[in-house]
């Protein structure tokens, strides 16, 4: 993109050219005015652009948009459809762009040369074809769409959600998006299972281009009411096979089912695995060779204890075989090179907090593996691949300022040549050397169990160790998470209250048991107890700090949001013995676990039936702690929150209201229609306002006479 001249540019980076692919101001709606594009996607061939525009928000990731068709050579715009109304919930270009798959009314529908097929006829309130409900798309695919083109563009694999029988729940907008309210909220109805309700019921489906309407793949593997589908993925050359992955509600378990397109549909499962001790991650990442014999493909599993690489054949020729192997974690495929042999990707060896590129043969599994970048140094790197793999973008992502260069590799893979530097960010260092910020430190923190906890301390701008600091925990600590990588950290608020001369906060980030790249070992033990260890992790690091001789140990604050509201208030309701920490900040909490959704909760909780006990200590049941603690705690939300919902945070303040929390200690604050971000009309702004203040009134209180009725 060429803001100067508002136009696409095309750079070819082996020829060292560039061309206009377009101006943008060519590109017009039905009415002939320009374009108010939302995002664009290129055609393979590099003819036509498809344009999104008029677009509506959804939920986390998904939208609804009008769809427009560019044509390069004769610079005429069309719409998709001509009776679009901003209603198209995606809209996207087959592997081969000669068709346009689009989902409409939940029905699936393809664009060919301006024709259109409607593949599906059944869609609407309860019936999602090609495209997530609320639960899958927050949960599982974290997309706006479930549908697969084949790689020869001749088929398409999708799933279709039936809702029926799924409770609803309903989130009122009392402003309905306009600035004087209506005298009836907007209610929003979303097919949204809680904990121990049904789940949708997800089946697999083909669509053979050229035919009328697709097909339903019968298979087995866990029961309807019990199973998962929650990852799909081509695994041939043209449309021979799809494979995808089942689990069972809790997540514990995993079938991997064949199918064979070509043996009309036949399935059979070619993979099992239990995952009874914890649970299993869904990683996204099964990756077909090209060209392969035997058809094999890549995956990610940590059934070894750590999550690495291994190479599966397709009809199980071979045993599977292991790629890496150590005690740290891969955490992506960067790119599979067929032509040199090489797999590339992004692991924790250095150090669970960085990421560094590595090379590994994938001709001679077992074979030593190859640092593309320094790894005597922390850093956090990623890289991007060309289709060829002769280039990569290297993207230095911290801890210090980011930037990327280009890199060319030799035909077989042993030599890469630097290209240019495609951004230094010298502008970016230069404008921070202006400012006194905040310095980042890590280190490992001894736990009494045996393991080791990650630290991310950021210290104030003018820090003297001789000096007494107030400290705020900003933690988050859900399963597989992390908050104390060693990327860049772009100013936030977190940096100002470090910043501010009339606050000097110490921030502290901890990665308690349960978080992610520290192996099975260091997650599974949350599993049926959330919020247990991970308090128990907070309050730990909290008393080690305390000693500190640079810590004012009278003046230790946490705040967390979400999951970290959550941990936030457990650790507030544990926090009566230590009493280590004199005030919290509660934002978007999980209050009690069944008012969560199934996929995430029962991950981790397995279901209420079988866990009513953990159910019921995990929580926000105690408000002894909220009593005692000194500066009391504020709790936050947003009333139109479609993930967390507002129900989390009535309920907890119902609860300290009813069990005697006086008002000096409880302050309540709710955002108007806003959703998990609270970032409507300014709220935000005010969020952090307020947090400021907290932490302005913590650092300045002094013990003050009581009023009478404190006394009572």
């Amino acid at each position: 993109m060429d803001s100067a001249t508002n136009s696409l540019i095309f750079s070819n980076v082996e020829m060292e050219e560039t061309e206009t692919l377009l101006l943008l101001d060519d590109v017009k709606d039905t009415a002939q005015n320009v374009l108010k594009y939302w995002d664009f996607e290129i055609q393979p061939s590099r003819a036509h652009v498809l344009f999104s525009a008029n677009y509506t928000k959804g939920y986390r990731y998904s939208f609804k948009a009008d769809y427009y068709i560019h044509n390069l050579k004769t610079k005429i715009t069309t719409p998709l459809i001509s009776d679009q109304r901003g209603d198209i919930q995606y809209a996207g270009w087959s592997t081969t762009g000669d068709r346009i798959a689009f989902v409409r009314g939940n029905d699936l529908y393809i664009w060919s040369s301006g024709k259109v097929t409607r593949i599906t006829h059944d869609g609407g309130v309860d019936i999602f074809n090609a495209v997530p409900d609320w639960v899958y798309e927050e949960e599982i695919y974290g997309d706006t769409k479930t549908l697969w083109w084949s790689p020869d563009g001749q088929y398409l694999a999708f799933l279709r959600m039936n809702e029926t029988g799924v409770p609803t729940y309903t989130v009122p907008y009392y402003q309905a998006g306009q600035d004087v309210a209506p005298g009836y909220p907007l209610n929003l109805d979303i097919r949204y299972p809680k904990v121990g309700e049904a789940n949708p019921t997800t089946t697999f489906h083909l669509f053979k281009v050229g035919e009328e309407r697709a097909v339903k793949v019968e298979f087995e593997s866990f029961e309807p009411h019990d199973r998962l589908i929650t990852e799909v993925a081509w695994v041939t050359d043209d449309h021979s096979h799809v494979v995808f992955r089942t689990m069972n509600r809790v997540q514990d378990l995993e079938k991997l089912v064949l199918v064979d397109v070509n043996a009309g549909a036949k399935t059979r499962v070619i993979r099992e695995r239990d995952g009874t001790d914890g649970w299993i991650d869904n990683n996204l990442a099964i990756t077909y060779i090209p060209n392969s014999n035997p058809p094999s493909y890549l995956d990610l599993s940590d059934h070894s204890g750590y999550t690495h690489i291994y190479l599966y054949s397709r009809d199980g020729s071979f045993p599977p075989k292991p790629l890496t192997s150590g005690n740290w974690e891969v955490t992506s495929v960067s790119k599979i090179d067929i032509k040199r042999g090489i797999v590339y990707y992004i692991s924790t060896e250095r150090d669970s907090t960085e990421r560094h590129l590595y090379s590994v043969s994938l001709t001679n599994p077992g074979t030593e593996k190859t640092n593309l970048v320094d790894v005597k140094t922390p850093g956090y790197w990623d890289a991007s691949f060309s289709t060829g793999g002769g280039y990569y973008l290297l993207s230095y992502n911290g801890p210090n300022i980011p930037w990327q260069k280009l890199y060319s590799i030799s035909a077989d893979g042993s030599k890469r040549t630097l290209v240019r530097t495609v951004q230094d960010n010298i502008a970016l260092k230069a404008r921070l050397a202006e400012y006194k910020l905040p310095q980042s430190r890590w280190s490992k923190l001894k736990h009494p169990s045996g393991v080791e906890l990650n630290v991310l301390e950021r210290l104030p701008a003018k820090f003297n160790p001789k000096k007494k600091y107030p400290v705020l925990f900003n933690i988050y600590g859900g399963p597989g998470s992390q908050e104390t990588g060693k990327q860049f950290r772009s100013v936030g608020w977190d940096m100002y209250v470090g910043s501010d001369p009339e606050l000097e906060y110490i921030v502290l980030a901890i990665d308690n048991r349960g978080t992610g790249y520290k192996g099975r070992a260091f997650r599974a033990p949350i599993t049926r107890q959330l919020g247990k260890l991970e308090t128990q992790d907070q309050i730990f690091a909290a008393k080690e700090w305390a000693k500190k001789d640079y810590i004012d140990e009278k003046h230790i604050v946490i705040w967390g949001w979400s999951y970290g509201g959550y941990l936030a208030s457990k650790v507030i309701e544990a926090n009566t013995e230590a009493n280590i920490f004199s005030r919290g900040l509660i934002t978007a909490p999980v209050s009690d676990w069944r008012f969560y959704d199934t996929l995430y909760t029962e991950r981790y909780m397995k279901t209420l039936e079988d866990n009513a006990e953990g159910y019921r200590t995990s929580a926000v049941v105690d408000v002894t702690g909220f009593k005692s603690v000194r500066g009391g705690v504020l709790v936050q939300h947003g009333t139109g929150d479609d993930n967390v919902h507002f129900q989390n945070s009535a309920a907890l303040v119902d609860t300290l209201m009813r069990q005697g929390v006086t008002p000096e200690k409880l302050r309540v604050q709710w955002f108007t229609d806003s959703d998990h971000t609270i970032r409507r009309v300014g709220q935000n702004r005010f969020l952090y306002r307020q947090l400021t203040d907290e932490l302005f009134e913590e650092k300045r209180w002094k013990k003050e006479k009581k009023h009478q009725w404190d006394k009572k």
